[in-house]
């Protein structure tokens, strides 16, 4: 049969495996925020929890007294290791300068040398011996005064970290970070309660409860590593997102999960909601392919966005930056979304301000040729048919000569809106100088092109014009030419064989139509 100590060594070296085992898993994701400073703080309480295993073992004072300071190697640590995995944890890094952690650092350091240099002061323990009123022999002591500074260094260290995550716990912050928190200050009360229990006097037979306390911290932890993987979406950037900022932020980590995100992502991502936490943004964000395309990169991009809603268009100025810890190991990106819809649309404005001809409305010459060329380009790509016409208003600088700029202009004005009305919505139209026009026909046979231009041409010539004091018609010229199948083409030569049908249909006798062949 077990012997009651026996029993309680198991139990022992049962929690301290439990605290190796988290602890190495903690160190598998050594690159994610807090997972160092925890891998050391449950290696502290494997070694706490196995050096008093192993003095509960020992039955001579000698021995209890070797294993009580190997136990000092893990437990002296545990207050500034409990602090910095907290403070790590929220993503307060900054906090961690090199005087606060020599600080942190500084009772622990002098703890441990008093701890193995009692015997010549006793400022630790005033004195040791072994207690036998219990069915197994103890390790006793009389506490010193220094054992009382460690004692409240370790309660200060341990109620600093609960106000932290109590602090996140309250915060206004998403769902599941909510219950991530929760986990953790459970496991994070477990230690103090067992403390209390044994500073108190209240456990059986004066034995530490302590290790088993942290053995909880470790569960639970474990527990939120697997359920709500605390260390991967540990919210290191919830502070930089500001809810109330104008634009929207994501925050993906490493694995293109999705960490965080604010109002303005969900205004702007209309399927974006809470349970999106965790969730593979690729999924999340399959309506944009233009964002997908640049997840996987760990380099800084800057992209435009175009989003269609209902039947307006919205722009995005979208910046993706990569997320580096205070070691500037990469740890996830940022998304920045900022609407610049208004900007946008107002250059586009500008841009056709200084495209439109500002006497007839129509394309200038330049915007008309690069329109045109693009248009080519396509055509070419796709083999399609595609054709041009080349237009001059006839005699008219004798109209001009006879009834005045004036006239002149009204004139250009009617005989545009005609041609305009006549045209298809993807034809385009542009003034290519004084009364010559251009017109380019995507996806037209040269034979309808022919026909389009006839039909300009009678149009025009039976369109009676008011002026001021007559009411006068005019006749135009017209040079068609085109491809069946665009294929080496290119816009300039087209323009030139419809100038020269032009030139043709003038020394022809004006007022027709001639296809350049």
């Amino acid at each position: 049969m077990f012997q009651e100590n026996e029993i309680y060594i198991v139990a022992l070296l049962i929690a301290g495996s439990i605290n190796v085992l988290t602890a190495f898993y903690a160190y598998q994701h050594h690159n994610k925020t807090g997972a160092m400073a925890f891998t050391a703080l449950m290696l502290a309480a494997a070694v706490y929890a196995f050096g008093y295993a192993f003095e509960i073992k020992s039955t001579t004072l000698s021995g209890m007294l070797f294993w009580s300071k190997v136990q000092y190697l893990g437990i002296s640590t545990i207050p500034a290791l409990w602090i910095i995995a907290a403070v790590q944890y929220i993503g307060k890094n900054r906090w961690l300068t090199r005087p606060v952690l020599i600080a942190l650092f500084f009772i622990p350091i002098i703890t441990l040398i008093l701890r193995y240099t009692n015997e010549y002061h006793h400022l630790f323990y005033i004195s040791e011996s072994i207690n036998t009123q219990g069915p197994f022999p103890v390790f006793s002591f009389v506490k010193g005064p220094w054992y009382w500074v460690y004692v409240a260094y370790l309660n200060l260290s341990i109620l600093f970290g609960n106000v932290l995550f109590l602090w996140m716990l309250v915060k206004p912050s998403a769902p599941s970070y909510r219950r991530q928190f929760a986990v953790i200050l459970c496991g994070a009360v477990a230690p103090w309660i067992s403390h209390i229990i044994y500073q108190f006097g209240l456990s059986p037979w004066g034995l530490d409860l302590s290790p088993f306390g942290l053995t909880i911290t470790g569960l639970l932890n474990s527990w939120g590593f697997f359920r709500y993987r605390l260390i991967d979406l540990a919210p290191i950037a919830r502070e930089a997102v500001f809810e109330g900022m104008p634009e929207g932020v994501l925050v993906i980590d490493m694995q293109n999960r999705i960490i965080d995100f604010n109002r303005a992502a969900q205004k702007i991502i209309k399927n974006l909601s809470l349970n999106d936490i965790g969730s593979n943004a690729k999924e999340v964000l399959n309506t944009y392919p233009e964002l997908i395309e640049h997840l996987c990169s760990n380099k800084f991009i800057h992209i435009e966005l175009k989003i269609k809603e209902e039947e307006d268009f919205y722009y995005y100025n979208v910046q993706l930056s990569p997320v580096v810890n205070h070691r500037n190991q990469l740890i996830g990106k940022i998304i920045v979304l900022n609407d610049i819809t208004r900007q946008t649309l107002l250059l586009e404005k500008l841009r056709m301000l200084t495209a439109i001809d500002s006497l007839t409305e129509i394309f200038n010459r330049s915007f008309f040729m690069e329109l045109s060329k693009k248009e080519i380009n396509r055509a070419k790509r796709y083999k399609k048919p595609i054709s041009v016409i080349f237009m001059d208003i006839d005699h008219f600088k004798q109209v001009n000569d006879t009834y005045g700029h004036k006239a002149g202009d009204d004139i250009l004005k009617i005989v545009v809106t005609i041609c305009k009305n006549c045209l298809r919505t993807p034809d385009l139209y542009g003034r290519y100088g004084g009364d010559e026009f251009v017109i380019l026909l995507p996806g037209t046979y040269t034979e309808t092109s022919m026909m389009v231009a006839e039909r300009l041409r009678e149009k025009i010539s039976n369109t009676l014009i008011p002026l001021d004091n007559a009411e006068i018609t005019v006749t135009a010229s017209f040079g068609v030419a085109g491809v069946n199948k665009a294929e080496n083409e290119e816009f300039e030569e087209l323009l030139a064989n419809a100038d020269l049908a032009l030139y043709r249909a003038k020394k022809a006798g004006r007022n027709c139509v001639v296809l350049y062949v």
